[in-house]
């Protein structure tokens, strides 16, 4: 299995419970890591035996942008039911840090793995 990873990936979206979180769009960073069987790829170096990372980023900047979810858990899986459309794509981790939310200065974010069934 081969991995791809996506780090540091920023979209603004609206996210959150509080009643400013749902008027003006904030800033998460997305990680995300997926796996695909990558032997024909490495075997042709062609892309037709690979996965489009720049078509995943894509689909993944599209979802999160016109997205308004409340909670960090329900957009992660969101993003990993996208991800895992793709042909090939087995497993995906997603981490979604949401630089904002706390009131202390702290860095929150959620992660979590997510399988085709």
């Amino acid at each position: 299995m081969g991995k791809v990873a996506i780090n540091c990936l920023p979209i603004k979206c609206i996210i959150g419970t509080l009643e400013h979180e749902r008027v003006t769009p904030q800033k998460v960073i997305l990680d995300l890591e997926f796996e695909y069987d990558a032997s024909l790829a490495s075997a042709t170096d062609d892309l037709t035996g690979s996965v489009d990372y720049s078509a995943v980023e894509r689909a993944v900047v599209s979802l999160v942008s016109k997205s308004s979810f409340f909670l960090l858990e329900k957009l992660a899986g969101a993003v990993a039911e996208k991800v895992l459309e793709f042909d090939g794509v087995t497993r995906i981790k997603v981490s979604i840090t949401k630089p904002g939310a706390s009131a202390y200065g702290a860095v929150i974010s959620f992660t979590d793995e997510y399988r085709r069934q």
